[in-house]
């Protein structure tokens, strides 16, 4: 990657964050919610602050890979500091508008190399693009089998919608065209409307409120794998620009607000019921213990080897990783090692750990799936939310493969925890900050004071 073209880059970058900003500003905010997006801008200042200090790039490494995704190993970590810098810029000149400074726009950076009088050249069509797109990630292994299906089936519609142009004549109405339709298509479009076309099922639907559309999140999916393609685009040079910066993704609510958290009684009554429950496999034992005490995700717990349950500078950690072929994470924030609850060390985790056998904890269909459209860990997640809905708890916003991981981070909060010190534990991205194993700026004997005070009834 030249100079040019990493300046190109993020430039770019830099100017749709100060579009963001903008955006953000031009809200009607309550006072009290202001002052929490402050206490976060500045939460999210001192990570990337720490992890520029320590010449950490891993925090933006994943959004390099997505901008470039067939750059070096030694330029994708320039970008990413560089990426990490404008996000520090930004954030900077967030706080300082909230304290009744004018927004300063960095300057408009100018291509050396641009001139009026070169003559575009001829681009492939956007269906042809997208499957070489789709052959490079999967040669790569940048993706699992479900995530193939998912994207190539979100890139297809696409193509449909806009009548499978030349990549390099969709213009941004085209896409800012598409992002309103998208949100308005049905859901389930195959069963609803069967044998037709995406753009037939739209106008079959029509304006019938009664028909369901899609969701915020499956809208977002989409909006995500089409802006990360296009970059893609641009990248390999068959277009100057991605039209693709207009999407926007939809507003979906804080996380707490899709999942509840499992109060005492939520707890007790699962494990018991769990407990008592004929034939329990070792799986089913210690996952959901895993779950309650460290918040990782069902699919994390699932996946965990022999060796990933270990002692680290004389602290048991759990190793969330994806070194084995068959182990997958939802971000390059999730790489992360969580300190061990005592209640899991009292209970027996690591002993287990030792006596098992090497390679995964788990039976391997309890973590795979043969059907590539299906979430890999869907047996074993039928498993343990037919327990929790034979336990009594109906309420349909808590489920034995999120609430636990809502219960660590409210009741993680409610001891004052920095939010930061939270998102490590959780391997979740804060704001547009991933943060984890190798993005973390807490030392594990810090975190392991965390962990140490999560109190449950188990």
């Amino acid at each position: 990657m030249t100079r040019e073209e990493l300046d190109r880059l993020v430039a770019q970058y830099t100017a749709k964050t100060f579009d963001q900003i903008e955006d953000t500003l031009a809200l009607e905010w309550e006072e009290t919610g202001l002052d929490q997006y402050r206490w976060n801008l500045t939460d999210r200042a001192y990570e990337l602050a720490g992890a520029l200090s320590h010449a950490d790039p891993e925090p933006a490494l994943q959004l390099a890979r997505e901008m470039a995704p067939s750059a070096a190993e030694d330029a994708l970590r320039k970008l990413a500091r560089r990426l990490m810098e404008a996000q520090l810029k930004g954030i900077k000149a967030e706080l300082e508008a909230l304290c009744g400074e004018p927004l300063e726009r960095p300057p408009v950076y100018v291509s050396p190399l641009s001139t009026p009088q070169e003559t575009p050249k001829a681009t492939p069509r956007l269906s042809e693009l997208a499957r070489q797109y789709g052959d490079e990630r999967v040669a790569r292994k940048s993706w699992t089998s479900r995530t193939e299906f998912q994207v190539r089936g979100y890139l297809t519609l696409l193509s449909d919608m806009l009548g499978d142009p030349f990549i390099g004549n969709v213009t941004k109405n085209d896409m800012r065209r598409f992002g309103l339709e998208l949100a308005r298509l049905p859901s389930n479009m195959t069963k609803r409307f069967p044998g037709k076309t995406p753009r037939e099922a739209l106008e079959a639907a029509g304006d019938d409120e009664t028909v369901p559309r899609l969701a915020p999140n499956s809208v977002n999916a989409y909006t995500q794998a089409i802006r990360s393609f296009f970059n893609w685009a641009v990248e390999h040079d068959h277009i100057t620009q991605s039209p693709a910066a207009i999407l926007k993704n939809m507003e979906t609510g804080r996380a707490s607000e899709d999942r509840h958290p499992f109060d005492d009684e939520d707890l007790r009554a699962y494990f018991r019921k769990l407990d008592a429950k004929r034939g329990l496999l070792p799986v089913e034992y210690w996952v959901p213990r895993i779950m309650a005490f460290t918040g990782c995700r069902l699919g994390e717990a699932a996946q965990l080897c022999a060796h990933d349950v270990r002692q680290q500078k004389g602290i048991w950690v759990l190793d969330i990783n994806e070194i084995e072929d068959d182990k997958y994470l939802k971000t390059t924030g999730s790489k992360r090692l969580v300190p061990m609850h005592p209640r899991l060390i009292e209970l027996g985790l690591p002993e287990f750990a030792s006596s098992a056998p090497s390679g995964f904890l788990w039976p391997k269909e309890m973590r795979t799936n043969p059907n590539p459209k299906g979430s890999p860990v869907d047996k074993l997640q039928k498993r343990l939310a037919y327990v929790l809905r034979s336990a009594g708890i109906e309420d349909a916003k808590k489920t034995a493969s999120h609430s636990f991981r809502h219960t660590v981070s409210s009741r993680l909060k409610a001891l004052s925890i920095p939010e930061y010190q939270i998102s490590e534990i959780l391997g979740h991205e804060l704001g547009s900050i991933s943060t984890g194993r190798y993005g973390s700026v807490t030392d594990l004997a810090t975190l392991k004071a965390v962990i140490d005070q999560l109190a449950l009834p188990i």
